[in-house]
């Protein structure tokens, strides 16, 4: 176990999703909607539009007037400059442009949502795009006191993103021609019905998200042909051999790259990096990557995104603020919503649960520390309340994701959280383990080891150590050597006295007839077998649920004698 932990500092700062195509790199997506600043305004719009959504259709006219008091509240925020002078959009040639100039409107000024940290999209997007030399491999880029970290994934040969092995036999299975070529209803991409032409449809209107409409007007008039064929409706004959190749030769998804940016303390500068990119990044681009493999998955939020961000335009033509352009994203975009779950969780050093698909349900953190072995120095960063214990059922250099051959069968596990809590929990959760987790919880006892618990209630041991394990890694229990009364317990010397008043009322309500935390801790002030502190044999199991109570909030701490051995060579 190391000597120094650190606590949990994530650092994060935002989540970048960066595509390339033929046409240049882009910022498709990111979140929160102004990273680094003050997004309270754009939290408190989308909570207002997700209770909508949860409660029924019918609103009163005070829930109606406070949901446009937000929206007014965040054309405001948006809205606001350092002084009245409006800012003024200038050409390349110099003059202002009437219709980019908020004198000569009565449009909002255009919501530059792309641009990230003051750094503009287009410039941005083109440092995070690495050579593809790069696939698969760790992406790190610092400006200023930021860092941008990344697993950028590259498609491969003929825009396969499967392996080259995997490529061949899909394409020893595909229908071929008398002349040997394939044949062209296989030339589209057959997943979930996107095609290459929906790709290079979708591309060309996120090259939209940096033009103003009246651009978007003259270009769609310049190209009346590029028109007609973007508003083909669904169900005509699609697209000639020579129109499809032309647009994948014109228009292709090359790579994706999803970015996060940190703003790490300079002496923790490499442990907070290596951290988020060995448990987060890389795990959350592997899993991007398999489902764009099986389903097109990343072309095809690509599209989502799009068509979402021009119906916004359509509904209204002014430019809109961008709460409910984020709003749109999250509730039709899977992978947004699966991009703003993962920053919000992370960011709070708490379990994300992202749904890719219904079918897809992946989990990601940041380990937390769960006990120290030595007491912090005075210039190390104090965590009070954390278990002191030299105890370790898991090797020093584990992960957070443990396997269940590493718990110790001489250990047990120590419950963070009441039963019923826990049971409540996992009762609502249609999970295979369900059922296996509620029996072993109800069986589990902090006095008894696990090997102790599979041989009384039957349960093989691997099963108790893969159960215990889960419960770990959700951060509902801990695995601790199992209490005895013959044991010696001390208030631990870093216990977070701070909390003493609020605890003293918890405790009381646990255990309302005996007596209170300040005496308990008194009488455990002094080493001594925990034994002494019970009156009678009717009280044991009561002070032993103390003392678990204890240990679970890091009060006490087990007193522990260690004796060198020698043998000699004879």
């Amino acid at each position: 176990m190391p000597s120094h932990v650190l606590p949990p500092n994530p650092c994060l700062l935002g989540i970048l999703l960066v595509v390339k195509v033929n046409s240049g790199p882009k910022i498709v997506f990111h979140y929160p909607p102004k990273p680094g600043e003050d997004n309270s305004h754009f939290t408190r719009y989308l909570a207002a539009q997700q209770r909508e959504q949860d409660g029924s259709s019918s609103t009163d006219d005070n829930s109606t007037s406070s949901h446009e008091e937000v929206v007014d509240n965040i054309k405001t925020k948006e809205s606001k400059t350092g002084d009245n002078t409006p800012e003024l959009d200038v050409e390349e040639t110099g003059s202002i442009s009437p219709d980019k100039n908020p004198i000569f409107s009565n449009q909002y000024s255009k919501p530059k949502w792309n641009d990230v940290f003051g750094l503009p999209s287009y410039g941005l997007a083109r440092l995070l795009t690495p050579p593809p030399t790069l696939h698969k491999k760790t992406f790190e880029l610092s400006i200023d006191d930021k860092v941008f970290v990344g697993h950028p994934i590259f498609a491969g040969e003929g825009d396969e993103w499967e392996k080259k092995k995997a490529a061949r036999k899909a394409k020893a299975r595909k229908p071929t021609t008398e002349d040997g070529s394939v044949a062209a209803q296989d030339v589209a991409s057959a997943s979930e019905g996107v095609s290459t032409l929906d790709l290079a449809q979708s591309n060309e209107k996120l090259e939209d998200h940096d033009k103003s409409p009246t651009e978007v007007e003259e270009q769609k008039e310049d190209s009346p042909a590029d028109k007609d064929e973007s508003t083909m409706p669904n169900g005509q004959q699609p697209p000639t051999e020579e129109t499809q190749a032309k647009a994948k030769k014109k228009k292709t998804l090359n790579m994706f790259h999803v970015v996060f940016v940190l703003n790490p303390p300079p002496l923790e500068y490499h442990v907070r990096v290596k951290e988020i990119y060995d448990h987060v990044i890389k795990k959350f681009s592997k899993a991007l990557k398999l489902e764009q493999a099986r389903s097109n998955y990343v072309v095809r939020e690509i599209s989502t995104m799009s068509m979402a961000y021009q119906s916004m335009k359509k509904a209204q033509r002014v430019e809109q603020p961008l709460a409910p352009l984020y709003h749109q994203y999250l509730s039709q975009s899977p992978l947004a919503k699966a991009i703003a779950v993962l920053y919000d969780n992370i960011s709070a050093s708490r379990i994300a649960l992202v749904n890719l698909t219904p079918s897809s349900s992946l989990s990601f953190q940041t380990p937390i520390p769960t006990s120290i072995s030595v007491l912090p120095g005075p210039l190390s960063p104090q965590m009070p309340g954390l278990w002191l214990t030299t105890a370790a059922s898991l090797p020093a250099d584990d992960d957070v994701n443990m396997t269940s051959s590493q718990l110790a069968s001489h250990f047990t596990l120590l419950l963070l959280y009441d039963l019923p809590a826990i049971l409540s929990e996992i009762n609502g959760t249609a999970s295979p383990l369900s059922e296996p987790l509620m029996h072993y919880l109800r069986v589990s006892k902090p006095t008894k080891s696990f090997l102790q618990i599979s041989q009384a209630s039957g349960i093989p041991l691997p099963d108790i150590q893969l159960l215990a394990s889960h419960l770990i890694y959700w951060r509902k229990a801990r695995a601790i050597p199992p209490l005895h009364q013959r044991d010696t317990y001390i208030v631990s010397p870093n216990a977070d006295m701070s909390k003493l008043v609020s605890a003293t009322g918890k405790f009381a309500k646990a255990f309302p007839a005996l007596p209170p935390l300040p005496k308990i801790l008194n009488l455990l002030s002094t080493p001594r077998a925990y034994v002494t502190l019970i009156p009678s044999k009717d009280h044991k199991e009561a002070f032993m649920n103390i003392l678990a109570w204890l240990m679970r909030d890091g009060w006490v701490t087990q007193l522990r004698t260690f004796a060198w051995v020698r043998v000699p060579g004879h």
